[in-house]
């Protein structure tokens, strides 16, 4: 294989590790929240906790695996990002667009999203209180992770470096059409112009 397509298949893999592993957790945040929660409602305290601990020794793994994967994967691409974003603007492209404090804030968000993830499957003293009320912290933690969602979608429209040499590109060419038509038009300005044919009356 060429090492142009396995690089390609590299940074392909790293992406869709992040966007299957952010499916899985917040996925199963809003089943927790709109489907199972309400739904055990109608059971009782002894019958929910049994329910419960069932589904965290089910759980707990795909929530650890999620979160690590997410991590190893979301830092990987930013760090080989911001490697190839060196390249634009002279490498002043992530100081104008305020990307590293986005991130900043994106990675901070996702911390929250992690430890409430993990309270919330755990069985630990110090996250009890996140479990005696399940309701209001899934409702948090999917607001966490809406929010991330949200900058992420705003950082990938901030990866526009390459393009510039395209709109660049596009604006040499429009200006070259430009140049030949005012070229064209002085060509015809200063042509001499055609004489009318004479009438009929001239030439009696």
């Amino acid at each position: 294989m060429q090492p142009e397509f396995l690089s390609q298949l590299y940074l392909a893999g790293l992406r869709w590790a992040h966007i299957l592993a952010a499916m899985v957790a917040v996925g199963g945040l809003f089943y927790a929240r709109f489907g199972l929660l309400p739904a055990m409602q109608v059971l009782d305290e002894e019958s929910r906790e049994k329910l419960h601990d069932g589904i965290r020794k089910r759980w707990l793994p795909w929530v650890i695996g999620s979160i690590t994967l997410l991590l190893v994967s979301g830092l990987s691409n930013f760090l080989l990002f911001n490697e190839a974003a060196k390249a634009w603007e002279d490498g002043t492209w992530m100081k104008e667009t305020s990307y590293h404090a986005l991130f900043g804030v994106k990675f901070l968000l996702a911390l929250g999203v992690f430890y409430f993830a993990s309270g919330l499957v755990g069985r630990g003293e110090g996250t009890a209180w996140m479990r005696a009320n399940r309701g209001k912290w899934l409702s948090v933690t999917i607001l966490l992770a809406v929010a991330i969602v949200m900058l992420s979608g705003w950082m990938r429209g901030l990866h526009v470096g390459p393009n510039r040499v395209l709109d660049e590109s596009a604006d040499g060419v429009q200006l070259e059409v430009v140049e030949a038509t005012e070229t064209t038009e002085s060509a015809a300005a200063t042509e001499p112009a055609e004489e009318a044919p004479e009438s009929a009356a001239d030439t009696e």
